[in-house]
């Protein structure tokens, strides 16, 4: 009897498995899939248990808020001798005139990471783990939130795209922009950098910025102002994607006053996305307040921005660090937004997009240092994959021959792609010295057959000091 009710509620089971696999279309399986691959990288790097990894670089800078506050109860970093841990002896700061010490990023990324970091401490006090903010725990805490935003992101990519493609376009673009572009290397590689985070948020906003529009709610607002406020929070210059939030859908004179009327018969909706925006910002005005005795500092002190001398070029195709060098995948939602100009999505994705190559290239280091590629164009992935999606959808219906050439184009820079990103890992694809020699002097090839040594002759380190000054053309 206890036999057959075992094998009668093991066929039931088999049977609900089965409709569950098989109700799962294309587009959520390559989801899946891009899913388990960063985590199987992940976990085959094993970064957490690595020194030099995870929280690095500008990392300390994001993150160093959480155990400044909750471990060692002093944010404002008046006594930062005492701040000596196994990982990072100190935390990142910039001194004011007055001599106050002030985090130079703002608290965005922390807030991102708090959940994770939570976790993390509560294990590590729990068990013999060094419970000081930067042992393994937190490290391997910081590598769980990178997969598990990816995936949130990965998700609301593919719900954006399915309101305008179909299924097999929808997976084929979610592979090229989940393996063919430099967010994977910031996924399982650059772990903590803002980037992937940031692709995360921007696909959430923009799938409920299209909803809005169709029909603003309540709990949408709150949403949409909540998680643009955060952007912001983590990136100033991620203020230009109201320009898409603003633009969606305006193609003509008669959109845009269409647009005015939906904005003065919902302005309750307006207010209170607004006012979500700002409360998300009322912790860092207090912060500023008490570390530096403003409400509004300049945390970056002698970097800016020179808007009279962007570097368009370079930041595009220069191979220091140009975007369509490293990541020659995205020429393609380029080339298939400006097909479809007329369409009302891609004249706003190109506006944002353009204004913020703009900003970009004027900063002064618009190189943004190190990593792979030009990393800030990631954090507008989720709309510029709408226009590789666009080109795709066209190529889809063309002759066999030719749509099959463009495809295995596709692929084969998104393999490319994917052996570049070793390369940095590598360090044989520098990152922020690469030259034309440098880089035609490691095609092809891995550290197996090439040392960081016979590249180094190749390479041109920056002057980060001139570029400061608005010596950037370098």
């Amino acid at each position: 009897m206890l036999e057959q009710i075992f094998f009668l509620h093991l066929s039931i089971i088999k049977n609900q498995m089965k409709n569950i696999f098989t109700n799962i279309s294309f587009d959520k399986w390559i989801v899946l899939i891009l899913f388990f691959i960063s985590v199987y990288t992940v976990f085959n790097l094993k970064h957490w248990k690595k020194e030099n990894r995870v929280i690095v670089s500008d990392v300390v800078d994001y993150y160093g808020y959480l155990p400044a506050t909750f471990i060692y109860g002093d944010v404002t970093l008046t006594n930062p001798t005492n701040k000596i841990t196994t990982y990072s002896p100190t935390f990142w700061y910039h001194t004011t005139p007055e001599g106050k010490k002030v985090f130079k990023t703002s608290m965005g990324m922390a807030l991102i990471y708090a959940p994770f970091f939570f976790v993390a401490h509560l294990f590590a006090t729990s068990t013999d783990a060094i419970a000081d903010g930067f042992s393994t725990p937190y490290k391997f805490a910081i590598c769980m939130s990178s997969l598990f935003y990816f995936l949130i992101g990965l998700i609301f990519l593919r719900k954006t795209l399915r309101l305008f493609f179909s299924t097999n376009v929808t997976a084929i673009t979610l592979i090229l922009i989940g393996l063919g572009t430099n967010l994977f290397y910031y996924t399982v590689i650059a772990i903590g950098m803002p980037h992937a985070y940031l692709f995360c948020l921007v696909a959430i906003l923009t799938f409920l910025i299209l909803k809005f529009y169709e029909k603003p709610t309540l709990i949408n607002s709150i949403f949409i102002g909540f998680l643009s406020g955060l952007v912001v929070l983590i990136r100033p210059s991620m203020l230009v994607f109201a320009l898409f939030a603003s633009l969606v859908n305006i193609s003509s004179i008669v959109d845009l006053k269409n647009r005015i009327s939906f904005y003065s018969s919902n302005f309750k909706f307006l207010f209170i996305l607004l006012l979500m925006a700002l409360i998300v910002w009322l912790p860092q005005f207090y912060y500023w307040k008490i570390a530096s005795g403003s409400f509004l500092f300049y945390s970056y002190t002698d970097e800016g921005f020179y808007f009279n001398n962007p570097q368009l070029f370079n930041s595009l195709f220069s191979f220091r660090k140009g975007w369509f060098i490293y990541t020659p995948l995205m020429v393609f939602s380029i080339i298939g937004l400006i097909m479809t100009i007329k369409n009302k999505l891609s004249l706003a994705i190109l506006i944002t997009v353009g204004s913020y190559i703009y900003i970009n290239s004027s900063w002064w280091c618009w190189w943004f240092g190190g990593g792979f590629g030009q990393r800030p164009m990631i954090d507008l992935y989720p709309i510029l994959a709408i226009g590789l999606a666009y080109f795709i959808d066209f190529i889809s219906t063309k002759h066999k021959i030719v749509k099959t050439s463009f495809f295995m184009l596709l692929f084969l820079l998104a393999g490319f792609n994917l052996f570049q990103t070793r390369q940095a890992h590598e360090g044989i694809l520098h990152h922020d010295s690469m030259t034309k020699e440098a880089y035609f002097k490691i095609a092809f090839k891995l550290q197996k057959q090439i040392s960081r040594d016979e590249v180094a002759p190749y390479l041109n380190p920056p002057d980060y000091e001139a570029a400061k000054k608005g010596n950037r053309n370098q």
